[in-house]
Formats: C-alpha cells, structure tokens, sequence
C-alpha cells in the first residue's frame, strides 16, 4: 500500500483527482484547508460575556419549557428549562445555566439557524462569580451496566451529537445491549478552517477514550475503531498514547473531503457500504464524534450536564484566530471581536465550515451545542451562474455515486417526483458538486428546496389518507352499528317465535270441538269489526262536530241554509205520504224521482217562455218598423227582463253550487277535485257572459238613428243578441240540473253506506 502511495503521489500533480483512489468511498474534493491558522495557537482561556442567550428551541427536538422567571438567580449547571414531553415518545434536550447569574429577560431572539427565525430565549447576566451546582446529574461515578442506565445520564446531562447534526444521544442508543458490535471514533474532521476537534483530541485524549470506553461497555461492543485524517498527526499521536491496552484501535485516514462524513468514515473504517434508508444502527454500528464522547465522560464520573463546548473562532478576516471553550449562550460577535478582526464585522459570520456552513442572519446570535466553528471570511465577489455544460464533474465528485446533473435538471424544473426517485434524500449536502461546478450553479441549494418541497408534499398525503381512514372507519363504525341492530332485532323475533311455539306445544291435547271454536273465533272478529266501524263513525261525526264552529247557523247565508234544512229533512224522512215505512234507500230513490220531475217542469216552462219571447220579439220588430222611438223602448225594456232573468238564473244556480258543496266531505277526493275544477271553468264562462252582455246592452242602450235602415240593422242585432243570450241561459239552467243530479246522486250513495 505505501507503494502504492507513493506512487499516487507522483501522479497526483499531474492528474489531481489520483487521489481519489487512495481511499474506498467514490469521489471526495480536496479544497485549501488552512487549519493552521487556529490550530497553531493554543486554547484561549473561557470568557464570561456581558449576556448568555439560551434559546429554548434546540437544534432537533422539542422545544424545552420554562423552569425560571425574571429575576430569578441561577447558578452554574442549574436546570433552566426541559419539556414536558415524553422523551421515548418525542426528542427532549433540557437546558443549564452555563453560569452564575441573574435572568434578565425572557424574550425572542434571533436563532443560529439558516431561517434566521426568532424563538423565546432566556437571557442570563452573569454575575462572574461562576457559583456552581456540584454533581447535578447524581450520578455514582460508576460506570453504567445497561444502555438504559446510559440513555437516562445522557437525558439528563442534555447532550447531543456535537459534530453538527445536534441529534439527541440519547435516541441514538439502542435499549438492547449487544445490539451494537462496533463503535466508531469520528476525529477525521475534514471540513477547511475547523479544529476544534484537533485541538480537543491533543489536550483531552483521555476522557475521549474512557467516554468511548464507558460508552461500548454500556452497549455491549466488543470492538472500537477510531478515525483521524492524516492531516492531524498531533492529534493521532496524543489518541494512540491514550489507548494504549485498550480495545480502541486508531487508523490514520486519507485527508480528503468530505471523510468525516458518517457513511464516508464507516466505509473507510469497516470497508462497510450503509444500504439506502438504512441507519447505522441496523447494522450493528454506532458512530460519536470526540467531542460528544469527552460530554459523556465528564456526565457519568463528574455529573455535570452540557453547558460549554470547544469552538474554533478563525478565519481570514481575523488577526488572531483560536480555540475557546464557549459556554453555551455566548454570541457570535463577542468571540469574533476577540479574535481581533481586520475590518469591522459589517459582514455577516458564518457557523460551520465554508463547505457546509451557513451565514447566520444576525451576528448577535447565540453559540449553541452544535456551533462547532464561528468563520469570519470577508464576502468576496461571486460568480456569475452560467448554463450547464454537462461535464461530468459534480457526477465524479459525488461520495454518495449519486446523479446531480439530473437532480439539478428535475428540481429546477419543479418534477419533483422524478427527483425524489433519483435518492435526492441520500444527498448529505456536503457541496462537493457545487464546489467542483465550472459554471458555478448552487447545486446544493437545489436539492434543499427539492427535499422541502417534497416533505411538504409528503405531509399533504398524509393528511389525505388519515382523513380518508378516519372516514371509512366512520362508515365502517355505522355499518357494524347497523349490523349489530339488526341481529339484535333477529334475535328478539327468534326469541318470540321460540316463545310462541313453546306456549303452543304446552298446552293439553284435549281441546273443544274445532267448530265452536272456530265460531267463536268468528263470533269475535265480527264483534271487533263491528266496535272498529263504530269507532270510526264517532270519530268522523267528532270531526264534524269540531269543525263546525259554534254558532255558525247565524254565519251561514240564508239561501245556503235552507238547502241544508231541505237536506236535513229529506235525509230524516223515513216514511211516504200514505205513512208507510221507508228505508233510507228508498226514501233517496223517491227524493231523486221527485228532482227529476221538477227538471222537466224546468225544462217545459223554459221553452214556453222562449216562445213567448220570440213573439214578443217578433211583434217589438214589426212595431218598431212602425215607430223607431217605441221600437227602441221595446228593446231596451227587453234587455232589462232578460237581465233580470240571468240574474235569476245566476241566484239560482249559486244556491244549488251551495247545497252540492255540503254533501262534499272534508277530505277532497279526486272526484271532487275535478268537480271543483269543472265550477271554476263554469264560473269563468259566466264572468265571460257578463262581460259580452254588459257590451251588448251598452250598443242596445245607444240612442237609435232616425233613418230607416239603421233600424233595421239594430233590430236585426238585437234579435240576435236575444237568441245567444236564452241559448246562454238554457246553458246555465242545464248545468245546474247536472249538478242538482249529481248532488242527488251523492247523497243516494251515502244513505245506501250508511245503510250498509
């Protein structure tokens, strides 16, 4: 291998990306790290800022809750906030005072986040007399013998992956011991300008590796493998001397970026390629960062929760770059200003690495337990973003053998499921493509909005299929519901039926005779129809007693009452004039009879009236050719006796609509609807008639010319007009005939039901 090396050596400054072949992942970048520029200074002593800005919304998890109020005095490692929620159930980090103090505030503060959102922080001033809270996290000193009894220090102490993701540590432990066969050291920290993990390595060695110790003997790992890049041989010597009659194996690690990547360093170290939507964990292995070890190690034999970290303050607008143990809550521009800057700090800083860092929205945020590095490099001009010229290179570059060419296309043309197929979520945003792009796209920034909008898109869905799953359960709940009525019901009528059945094979076999039985079952049905017929005919006759409201003889108009008196005594008349008995039906029959002979004296006397008036009228005719004054008298008086013989006829006909109308039951059937609908078109007629005759009579009422033939055209229309006007009054005389039969009719069949 050293062969081998050596040789790719003396490629490499010819053929830069050789490499690339002296390590097992694919692609990798090799930037301009300038780690020497903190590295090379020693650790800077702590300093206690004027404030210490602690937000309760932490990296990943929930948001913790508050244990303090204003003006509350709080002591180093004091608990400050913690969630209510249930740590196996959701992710929990509670939060310590990272120094003596007073709390001064309580109010919204912009986080360390690439949102540059504001969430609620508790602001401390110190008081720097540092007071602090000796073993909080009461604790033995000994070592855990259950990855429980680890999970619960690690809850309490409020550690999280310090490598960056800021991962609960507690989550990451499996609950089963042995499940775990190797642990992996992460110390290749390959990012440019970062070396606080160098410098944390070369002076704390030992609690690293009794963390790492304490860690696998609580899980059950039988094997520990280390990494460290080759560009740190302080740091590896100062880890080998510290492991020495260990279990711990340190390997020495090809500088190139990005090794410190998870699956990168478990490739390198176990020669182990991580499945697709696979942890670590699933295959038996666990990786830490050095710094979350040495946080381990200081929580289970001292007892003291996170509350300061290591951070490297550099950059190339410092003077003075350094390593400083931070307390937590310490902002930005505190430390940069003790970095001594070239220029002001009018830009704005970065946190994390030029390779996956970010510029926060304010430098007056707060370190958190994550900030492993606050840069300071000046903005420099930026490249104009050209077309794609599909080289090759971000494909080549890519650790993870993914395709962002491809993904770049689909995401920036919103295909968004293309892009998901594509494993855009295997992406771990290390800017390895974007740093090797010739046109200098932001890929990186791409695949973050594909990897929102697609969690977004996600989200929609399952909401869609919860609300889809809560509705068929509903319909399913009223089915079963249905269902279970059902054979409630069915059993019921079983239960019955079974009853019924066994009353009826109980009884003796001696029974009466069969036909007294069946007569008397006769006897009774007749009894029970007949007491449900009178019950129904007291009913009706309750209903008309109701409906006839009291003294209504005195509303009622008199020729109506009459005809109902008329009716009354031809319905009670049970007996003839010779004092015989009659039925009911009889008497109807003879009442009908006696209708039927008044009808045709109607009929006789209408015509001997048609014939007076014809003569009448032909005589008014020959007189008038005599005399126009008398013949326009004659006429005039002629119209008068014919409108009062239509107002007779009308009077007459009104009396007999009302005398039909009381043999009408309260109830319209379909006969009287069409009765009813039969009198509404014979009282249009009339209203017609009238109307044609009221202008008949005015043209008869107009004074008559002298000359003679006017005359004689006038006479010839009133003639006419006298002719239509019987003809009309014929029409209304027989009409009411036809209603006067069939009210007769009527109540010849209601006697006969009640005779019945």
């Amino acid at each position: 291998m050293s062969v081998l090396s050596s040789l790719i050596q003396k490629i490499a400054p010819i053929y830069p990306q050789a490499k690339r072949w002296l390590h097992r992942f694919n692609g990798g970048v090799f930037p301009q790290y300038r780690k020497e520029l903190s590295s090379r200074q020693p650790i800077r002593k702590p300093i206690i800022p004027e404030r210490l800005i602690m937000p309760l919304q932490q990296q990943v998890g929930q948001p913790a809750e508050l244990l303090v109020k204003v003006g509350d005095k709080v002591k180093k490692n004091q608990l400050i906030a913690r969630s209510s929620k249930d740590a196996n159930k959701a992710l929990v980090v509670p939060i310590h005072a990272p120094t003596s103090g007073i709390v001064k505030e309580i109010a919204n503060y912009t986080l360390p986040h690439p949102s540059g959102l504001e969430d609620i922080a508790i602001i401390i001033e110190p008081d720097y007399l540092d007071e602090a809270l000796e073993n909080v996290l009461q604790v033995s000193g000994k070592t855990p013998d259950t990855p429980q009894q680890l999970k619960d220090i690690l809850l309490k102490a409020g550690i999280v992956g310090m490598g960056g993701a800021g991962f609960p540590t507690y989550a990451k432990l499996p609950k089963e011991q042995a499940k775990i066969h190797t642990l992996l050291i992460n110390g290749a920290e390959c990012e440019p300008f970062i070396t606080c993990d160098d410098l944390l390595m070369q002076t704390e060695a030992d609690a690293i590796i009794q963390g790492a110790l304490i860690t696998a003997k609580a899980l059950g790992s039988t094997k520990i493998l280390c990494g460290i890049e080759s560009n740190k041989p302080a740091a590896i010597k100062a880890m080998k001397s510290a492991a020495q009659e260990t279990i711990i194996e340190i390997i020495e690690v090809q500088s190139v970026y990005p090794m410190g990547g998870q699956k990168q360093l478990t490739q390198e170290l176990t020669g182990i390629e991580m499945p697709h939507k696979a942890h670590a964990v699933d295959i038996g292995l666990l990786m830490m960062n050095v710094a979350t070890l040495a946080a381990i190690y200081k929580a289970v034999t001292l007892g003291e929760p996170l509350t300061s970290r290591l951070v490297s303050v550099t950059g190339l607008g410092l003077a003075k770059p350094f390593n400083i143990r931070a307390l937590i809550g310490t902002p930005f521009d505190t430390l940069a200003n003790a970095a001594e800057p070239k220029t002001e700090l009018n830009y704005p800083l970065v946190m994390g690495g030029p390779m996956m860092g970010f510029a926060v929205q304010n430098n007056q945020v707060p370190v958190i337990k994550t900030t492993n590095c606050i840069l300071a490099n000046p903005p420099e001009p930026t490249e104009m973003q050209m077309p794609c010229i599909r080289c090759g290179e971000c494909m080549d570059a890519c650790p993870i053998n993914l395709l962002p060419q491809q993904m770049y296309w689909h995401s920036q043309a919103h295909e968004f499921d293309k892009v998901e197929k594509l494993n855009v979520f295997d992406c771990i945003e290390c800017g390895c493509c974007s740093y090797v792009c010739p046109s200098h796209i932001p890929l990186v920034q791409y695949y973050r909005h594909a990897k929102s909008e697609i969690k977004e898109i996600h989200a929609e869905e399952k909401a869609v299929a919860l609300a889809k799953e809560r509705h068929e359960f509903k319909l399913a709940r009223i089915e079963r519901e249905k269902q279970e009525r059902e054979a409630r019901l069915k059993a019921k009528k079983d239960a019955v039926k079974k009853q019924a059945t066994q009353t009826s094979t109980d009884k003796p076999s001696s029974t009466p005779n069969t036909s007294n039985a069946a007569a008397a079952a006769r006897a009774a049905a007749k009894a029970a129809a007949a007491k449900k017929a009178e019950d129904k005919k007291s009913a009706i006759k309750q209903d008309y007693a109701f409906a006839e409201p009291v003294n209504s003889e005195n509303n009622i108009p008199a020729a109506r009452r009459k005809a109902i008196e008329a009716a009354k005594q031809a319905a009670s008349q049970a007996s003839d004039s010779e004092g015989n008995v009659m039925t009911p039906k009889e008497a109807a029959k003879k009442a009908a009879m006696a209708a039927a002979k008044k009808r045709a004296q109607a009929k006789k006397s209408e015509s001997s009236e048609v014939d007076d008036s014809s003569v009448e009228t032909s005589s008014e005719a020959t007189s008038a050719t005599k005399d126009p004054k008398q013949a326009a008298k004659a006429a005039a008086m002629a119209a008068a006796k014919k409108r009062a013989q239509a107002k007779k006829a009308e009077i007459a006909l009104k009396q007999i609509e009302q005398s039909v109308d009381l043999t009408e039951t309260t109830e319209p059937s379909a006969a009287s609807k069409k009765e009813a609908a039969r009198k509404a078109a014979m009282r249009a007629a009339r209203e017609a008639a009238k109307k044609r005759k009221a202008e008949s009579d005015s043209n008869t009422e107009k004074p008559v010319n002298n000359e003679d033939n006017k005359t004689d055209v006038d006479s010839t229309k009133n003639k006419k007009q006298q002719a239509m006007q019987l003809a009309k009054a014929n029409a209304a005389k027989k009409a009411a005939e036809r209603a006067a039969k069939k009210s007769a009719e009527q109540a010849t069949s209601d006697s006969t039901e009640e005779s019945n």
